[in-house]
């Protein structure tokens, strides 16, 4: 499974969007979701990945954005 599709089916109540390419992703989160306690699920569910994912994570409506890296 693609990695943007399977992340949309594991957190269909937390993405809004998720866009990118090969090198990067940004994901929109819903507003309510606790960005920092998604991306710790992120990590858990998501180590020991073939290739390192650059993600760039936001809230909608908060500006701030995080970078995290997968590998």
């Amino acid at each position: 499974m693609e990695f943007t599709q399977e992340l949309r089916a594991v957190y269909p109540t937390e993405i809004i969007e998720v866009r990118g390419n090969a090198n990067a992703l940004a994901i929109t989160l819903v507003r309510e979701t606790n960005a920092k306690s998604f991306i710790a699920k992120l990590k858990n569910r998501f180590k020991n990945l073939n290739q390192p994912r650059v993600l760039f994570i936001r809230c909608e409506g908060i500006e701030a954005v995080e970078k995290i890296v997968l590998v």
